[in-house]
């Protein structure tokens, strides 16, 4: 216990550099970007004394270095500041009224994903030949997928042309279910609102289903890959032996090939968070992808760099949660400290 305490405590200290290093470059890309917020909020057209209030009252007037060391003083001490336009919302409040969006849209994707990645990789495993072929040639070429265009795509088929599903948001005005957690399926449950519940999952199934589909390539290969290597091992051939059924021998394999797979799903739910962005783009989803291009357009300094930061943070505690779950399944990780 002593040890995996230990190798927790590293891996925190270790990660602290690399949050540091992101926060950094985000904070100067933004100040290289052309333009200023202020202008971009009032027009060019506003009376210089003016601008010039709304900048100090931002704080923009001071040196940059100041800004830099106030901003990450800020980040944290968990203030992650006011924006700079829009009423001068407090931006973890901006934050946390997009952020359950993303984060019902993330993890139905990330269910779609392994979903897909698990019965593909297993029937190429199971069938191989043409099917093996034609399972991998799926997995290249879902992992290569632009999300945008297959999201139009579906949107055509199944929203335009055939009907199925709303083309955009995320529920239709009046089935909000009294807001608990933000997640409209666990409110819709939780409120006993079973309408709003349908609603809200016939207006998450494109999208999730279109982040899903394009990260699933990762699963179907390495699902495939561990269970082909794991039915070829030796245990596997004196379960046969002793006359044990397919399916069970199957099942055996799956449960040993399945191991390697948690850090991947680990990783993969950290990157879908980040190609939330375009879905939500695509599918006018309010979440925290939509808020990110929203306040960039209008030079939003402090909401793009809160939302970066809620992504970065996302991120280095999922890879932290990840290596300390292969800690913890694997004693070997942390012998080294």
């Amino acid at each position: 216990m002593a040890g995996l305490t230990r190798y927790v405590i590293y891996r925190v200290l270790l990660a602290l550099p690399t949050l540091l290093i992101l926060l950094t470059v985000v904070f100067f890309v933004l100040r290289v970007i052309p333009g200023n917020p202020i202008v971009a909020m009032v027009g060019v057209k506003a009376p210089p004394e003016y601008v010039e209030q709304l900048i100090k009252e931002a704080g923009l007037d001071k040196p940059l270095y100041l800004q830099y060391f106030e901003y990450l003083a800020g980040v944290f001490t968990g203030n992650l500041g006011k924006s700079l336009i829009f009423g001068r919302r407090e931006v973890i409040a901006e934050i946390m009224d997009r952020l359950p969006a993303t984060v019902e849209l993330a993890l139905s994707a990330f269910v779609v994903s392994v979903f897909l990645g698990h019965v593909f990789g297993f029937l190429a495993a199971k069938y191989g030949g043409k099917v093996d072929a034609g399972v991998r040639i799926y997995a290249m070429v879902s992992y290569v997928l632009f999300i945008p265009f297959i999201g139009l795509a579906l949107q055509l088929v199944f929203s335009v042309w055939l009907g199925l599903f709303p083309v955009a948001g995320r529920i239709t005005p009046g089935f909000e279910p009294p807001r608990i957690t933000g997640l409209y399926l666990v409110d819709s449950l939780l409120a006993g609102r079973i309408d709003s519940f349908l609603d809200a999952l016939w207006h998450l199934a494109l999208p999730s289903f279109t982040l899903g589909l394009v990260l699933s390539g990762v699963f179907v290969r390495l699902i495939r890959n561990n269970l082909v290597k794991t039915l070829g091992e030796e245990f596997i051939s004196a379960y046969r032996a002793m006359g044990f059924r397919e399916l069970s021998i199957l099942w055996k394999a799956y449960r040993v090939a399945i191991v390697p797979t948690v850090t991947m799903m680990g990783l993969q739910l950290a990157l879908l968070l980040q190609g939330a962005v375009l879905t939500e783009t695509t599918f006018s989803w309010p979440g925290l992808g939509t808020l990110l291009l929203e306040r960039i357009q209008y030079l939003d300094y402090t909401t793009v760099q809160g939302t970066v930061v809620i992504f970065v943070v996302i991120v280095v505690v999922m890879n932290i949660i990840v290596d300390v779950v292969n800690a913890i399944l694997d004693p070997r990780v942390r012998r080294g400290l």
